[in-house]
């Protein structure tokens, strides 16, 4: 049992080679560090770094970047590092030390914090005495005898020459946005430094601090290996193929900058990194000996399988049998068995079963222990194998006891017997869900046991050792598949898909690959945790429990369907109670668009009082909150005060829900599902069974669209629908669709669009009934982003953005690099925001917040809002936050304390990262509880032990909320620049919304979700010119469509495209010899004029771009089709709403722009009936008459 090193890197852009980095200040990644975050908050030294670019570390003359500890790693040139104080008081003088080539210093940061003092040593079988106050409990370990216990110990159970040491990147990196943690490298360590001291001003200090990090030295040119990210990056080259995973059941070891790491998670992280590496010895694109690099890296796992043994979880499994230095006699008595070729199980089962004495005497009484329990298993022989069994797995002592315990068990959902355990030990993996305390059993950690390589094979039967396709071992890969992709957003995959994507959880060389027909053959097998469809078209597989609530979800809505609520009584109007409510025509809005915003308003209303299942959406400012809130006026009229039930997806929804609808009894769906036990109070997991179901006559539940597959289920489950007279969906379907599966929303609106009966519960919003909103141009371009068919004004809106043409509340502007950006940003906040740059900018700025000098206005914070798609990159909400807060925050950085990663100071904007129970003050004045999503500004900090800060939030403004200096980071973040996700729900006055050309989060829905989160404003900082907001309107680019579902329709991705769509939501042309798989366009009309095309010979394209006479740029239109005949082209429009005045309007101005630019003899046009049919005769005849010049 040897003990490896994991060492989180800053990232560095010439990978680590003892240089400064080649452009230090585009390095944004290295300052999600709060170290490095600390110093560049300096722009001198910032100019400093930059100065010294590509140079040596060495030859820097008395000062060294903040990384300095980490660009060694990989360098043949030493240099000086300096260790300064890691406690907020930097009290302790720094001390230099020389770090010779290939050299590190992470520091344990897991095991200074006093949180983890009494488990660690637990774990670890320390003596070590408790804090000086015995109540302190969080915060780092302060005294230094107890520091130097800790980490003498933890850096004591390295060996050189023996251990590994695995390099990783954590959030600052460039692949951030999509894996929050990526492996670097490995080698072998050759040294542990001695442990150093700060010093002190004292001549003779009593007392000596000792340094966290220790220099790690490592043999990298015999013994090491690095995956090329910068070189795959600096050459232009696409790194996904040689991306390193760190799996997510492994995370723990990868976390904390220095931890310790086991064979058996060695084994994992060695497989990955050799796949990683053949990866870039096949794509041949960097140079380099990646055979020599392979040929190393699989010594390795050798070595590593030798000393992980057959039996890792013996020590665990004494633990729980009462032994409590299990792990210590496993690592010190039995490791050595091992290596003279004994059996270490049953040298331990001969003392547990009394055939053997104890010869270590420190062990024999806890071994004592251990065996009298075992005894007592003598008649349950079930319980005794499946200890045995569990021996042969890397678990932790708390993993052993909640799989041994039945209660335990249970509570972590995995429902199986010993038996059926020991028989499948697959199992585990499958079901776990985790206690919210021990991490969950991952795939790979029960592989390692039941296909054990090389010697850790010996002792074990042939038949104890599982085949490559036993059904055991794909049926867990086959769910971990579908997990992930649940987690991704699919309810279930194709069953070609699912096996092909078995090499993402296990590697090419432990690659599991089943034969398909005997899967099917096996299908009953499989059906017992999954839903497996053989016969499907195409045969699909899902985890069981999400198809089973999908299937519930959509048979209930199809039962409710069929009923309806009586109508009010007949003297009942609802047009007359809008009248009441907002009062006749008196708004800058024609009449006419008046009485038919209040006429689709009374229409809903009575939907949504008569169906039984309804749902009202509609797009940003058709009023749905303002028909909300009337509805509830009116059923209080007609019904009385019967009990509602008002629900929301997050905390921000629901207070949002309570402000507007003024009341104060809506629950978040988990706050309803927690009441009546439906969710897992330990690790907060949805349970599927259990709790019990209540509900009230009317249930609404509001931003639906946010609502995953797997909620929504659980929820139908909790809510007795027997008692419920009316359910009421709520939300906008252009929206970004739910984190997690599924998008049960947007399916069941096309079920009810689907046919005439079920059309008459969906109410559909369509007018925005006020003037602000009506002449919108910011929401005539989200607009062009809709789900629905587009409007005829889309290429006209968005070439006036090209030419900045624009005014409004929507203003443009374009930006080139990062520069430009910054000063268009600041520019467009002086504008909007009254903002100065004299040296009392702060001042505008802070009152820009609601931080005045006769007192605060916590409420203002949300006036104005930065959003930006990404996180990481120079213009991403990381790299913004720093900068704003650096350029107004700097003196308050300098003298007062600063909390948490973000250096979060007093009068900084902040967001509530997490739904939280806590007491506001003064008493009893709020809701005591802050919601994820909130925005708010730090009021008041303390400096002084014990440190804190108090927020006032926008929804509870004279209220504040205490944050203790380690309660920081999981709860607030800075708010300045926010991504698009995580403003969803909100709104701001005035947004200035960042859209680069390029980004991994982009959408269709993205893109409208940011366009209107504003209220008055929208400025747009657009890079280069309008690419990204005509390449995201495209279906392909749908988010949403994206996704495999299953409610009402089988909805999967053809096993030939790249990219899919729902059939049921958008449409697909029949493949032409020019677009062999079809093409996707927006509405069923497109579809059958594209197709009577083809058929007829010609040859054409799909909303092609087509500039103006004077050929400009910024001046286009898309014609519907450009069709080619013979040497000719043509444009056809094909037009669908012209019993829509807006419409109507909007074509005749695109029809002019054709007349003005010559091409209007070209032009062609069809057009639906006005109840929305197409003649498909009348388009054949047409491209007839006038393309193929037929009579």
């Amino acid at each position: 049992m040897t003990v490896h090193l994991t060492a989180r890197l800053v990232w560095h852009d010439r990978a680590w080679d003892g240089h400064v980095c080649d452009h230090p200040s585009k390095n944004v990644y290295c300052v999600a560090h709060q170290h490095v975050r600390e110093a560049f908050r300096d722009p001198a030294k910032v100019e400093r770094e930059e100065k010294a670019a590509t140079l040596p570390l060495v030859e820097l003359d008395g000062w060294r970047p903040p990384c300095s500890r980490d660009p060694l790693a990989f360098s043949k040139i030493g240099a000086t590092t300096t260790h300064e104080d890691p406690l907020e008081r930097k009290a302790l003088l720094p001390v230099s030390e020389d770090l010779p080539p290939y050299s590190v210093c992470p520091s344990p940061y897991l095991w200074m914090r006093e949180d983890n003092f009494r488990f660690l040593c637990e774990r670890e079988g320390l003596t070590i005495s408790g804090p000086k106050n015995p109540k302190k409990e969080k915060g780092w370990v302060s005294e230094p005898d107890r520091q130097k216990a800790l980490l003498s110990h933890f850096w004591g159970k390295l060996e050189k020459k023996q251990s590994l040491v695995f390099f990783y990147c954590k959030d600052g990196h460039p692949f951030a946005e999509k894996l929050q943690r990526i492996l670097i490298g490995v080698s072998r360590i050759s040294e542990v430094g001695n442990q150093l001291y700060f010093g002190s001003a004292e001549k003779n200090p009593t007392v000596r601090y000792p340094i966290w990090s220790r220099r790690i030295t490592h043999d990298f040119e015999n013994q090491g290996v690095r995956l090329p990210y910068q070189e795959y990056l600096r050459d232009g080259h696409d790194p996904a193929n040689i991306l390193c995973r760190i799996p997510d059941s492994d995370s723990f070891n990868f976390s904390y900058v220095a931890e310790h790491l086991t064979d058996d998670v060695a084994v994992g992280s060695l497989t990955r990194l050799l796949q990683s590496v053949q990866a870039v010895k096949d794509e041949g694109k960097v140079v380099g000996d990646w055979d020599a690099a392979l040929q190393r890296l699989n010594d390795m796992l050798a070595e590593v399988w030798r000393n992980r043994g057959p039996f890792p979880g013996i020590g665990s499994v004494l633990q729980f049998l009462g032994c409590a230095s299990g792990t210590a006699f496993q690592k010190q008595v039995l490791s050595p068995l091992l290596a003279k070729g004994k059996n270490p199980w049953e040298y331990t089962l001969a003392i547990l079963e009394g055939r053997r004495k104890c010869e270590q005497p420190e062990y024999a009484k806890s071994l004592a222990e251990a065996a009298e329990r075992w005894s007592a298993y003598k008649g349950v022989e079930p319980k005794r194998k499946l200890l045995a069994l569990l021996t042969r797995f890397e678990l932790s002592p708390p993993q052993v006891e909640r799989i041994v315990k039945h209660d335990l068990r249970a509570s972590c959902n995995i429902a199986a017997t010993d038996e059926q355990i020991v028989a499948n030990p697959y199992l585990l993996c499958e079901m776990d869900q985790g206690d919210g305390e021990s991490d969950l059993i991952g795939l790979e950690t029960i592989d390692r046991g039941m296909r054990p390589e090389g010697d850790a094979a010996q002792f074990l039967e042939k038949d104890d050792i599982c085949v490559a396709d036993d059904r055991r071992r794909v049926r867990a890969t086959a769910v971990a598949v579908l997990q992930r992709a649940a987690s991704e957003g699919d309810t279930l995959l194709p069953f070609a898909e699912t096996i092909q994507k078995f090499s993402e959880h296990l590697p090419e060389r432990r690659a599991c690959r089943p034969d398909r027909d005997l899967m099917i053959g096996q299908a009953d097998y499989y059906k017992e945790i999954l839903d497996f469809r053989v016969d499907g078209n195409p045969p699909t597989m899902a985890i069981k429990w999400l198809a089973d609530l999908e299937r519930e979800v959509s048979k209930c809505l199809v039962e409710r369907i069929k009923r309806k609520n009586p109508p009010p009584k007949s003297d009942w109007s609802w047009e007359k109670l809008l009248l009441e409510e907002f009062g006749k025509s008196g708004s800058k809005l024609p009449p006419e668009v008046e009485e038919r915003a209040r006429k689709e308003k009374a229409e809903a209303l009575a939907k949504m009082y008569e169906g039984r299942i309804s749902v009202l959406c509609g797009r940003a400012g058709t009023g749905k909150t303002s028909v909300l809130n009337v509805f509830l006026k009116g059923l209080e009229q007609i019904e009385g005060k019967k009990p509602i039930l008002l629900l929301a997806p997050t905390g921000k929804a629901r207070v949002r829900m309570m402000e507007r609808t003024k009341r104060d009894d809506a629950l978040t769906i988990h706050q309803f599902l927690m009441h009546n036990e439906w969710i897992n109070k330990s690790n907060f997991a949805l349970k599927l069974t259990g709790g019990s179901a209540k509900a009230k006559p009317t249930v609404i539940i509001d931003e639906a669209s946010m609502i995953p597959m797997d909620l929504l289920g659980v929820l139908f489950r909790a809510l007795e629908m027997n008692d419920v007279k009316r359910l009421i969906l709520v939300g906008d379907p252009n929206q970004l669709p739910p984190i997690g599966p599924g998008r049960p929303f947007v399916d069941i609106i096309a079920w009810l669009e689907a046919d005439d009966q079920r059309k008459k519960y969906l109410a559909r919003l369509t007018e925005r009934g006020r003037h602000e909103d009506h002449d919108s141009q910011a929401l005539q371009l989200a607009d062009c982003f809709l789900r629905d068919d587009p409007t005829v004004g889309a290429d006209e809106m968005l070439s006036r953005v090209a030419q900045q043409d624009v005014g409004g509340d929507l203003e443009v502007r374009f930006w080139r690099d990062i520069g430009q950006l910054e000063t268009q940003l600041a520019a467009s906040m002086k504008k909007h925001l009254g903002l100065t740059d004299d040296k009392k900018a702060y001042e505008p700025f802070n009152a820009s917040l609601g931080i005045l000098k006769e007192g605060n206005k916590p409420q203002e914070a949300e006036r104005w809002q930065i959003l930006c798609p990404v996180r990481i990159e120079e213009h991403g909400t990381n790299e913004l936050n720093r900068k704003i807060q650096a350029k107004y925050r700097t003196g308050l950085l300098i003298t007062k304390t600063s909390f948490g990663d973000q250096e979060i100071v007093w009068t900084d904007k902040v967001m509530q990262r997490v739904n939280r129970r806590m007491m506001g003050w003064p008493r009893d004045t709020g809701m005591d509880y802050v919601a994820n999503g909130e925005i708010g500004l730090v009021v008041r900090t303390h400096d002084s032990d014990p440190k804190y800060l108090d927020v006032a939030y926008s929804t509870q403004p004279d209220v504040t909320y205490r944050y203790f200096a380690g309660m920081v980071n999981e709860n607030l973040e800075l708010a300045y620049a926010l991504t698009v996700h995580k403003a969803q729900g909100s709104d701001f006055e005035t947004v200035f919304l960042i859209l680069p050309q390029q980004a991994a989060t982009l959408s269709r829905e993205l893109l409208y979700t940011g366009l209107t989160r504003f209220r008055k404003r929208m400025v747009l900082l657009i890079e280069k010119d309008t690419t990204v907001l005509e390449d995201q309107r495209n279906p392909i680019c749908s988010d949403t469509l994206l996704r495999n579902t299953n409610m009402f329709v089988l909805s999967v991705r053809p096993e030939a495209d790249d990219r899919w769509h729902a059939a049921h939501l958008i449409h697909r042309t029949k493949p032409t010899t020019k677009h062999p798989n079809g093409v996707l366009v927006q509405s069923k009309s497109e579809v059958i004029v594209a197709n009577i095309l083809t058929d007829l010979g010609l040859s054409w394209d799909y909303e092609l771009k087509l500039f103006n006479k004077e050929n400009d740029p910024t001046d286009f239109r898309w014609p519907d089709f450009t069709v080619n005949y013979q040497g000719d082209t043509f444009y056809w429009e094909h037009r669908g709403m012209l019993g829509s005045p807006k419409y109507k309007e909007k074509w005749e101005r695109k029809e002019q722009w054709y007349k003005d630019n010559g091409y209007f003899d070209q032009l062609i046009t069809s057009e639906d009936g006005l109840d929305g049919s197409i003649d498909a005769a009348e388009i054949e005849r047409i491209a007839r008459k006038k393309i193929l010049l037929e009579d």
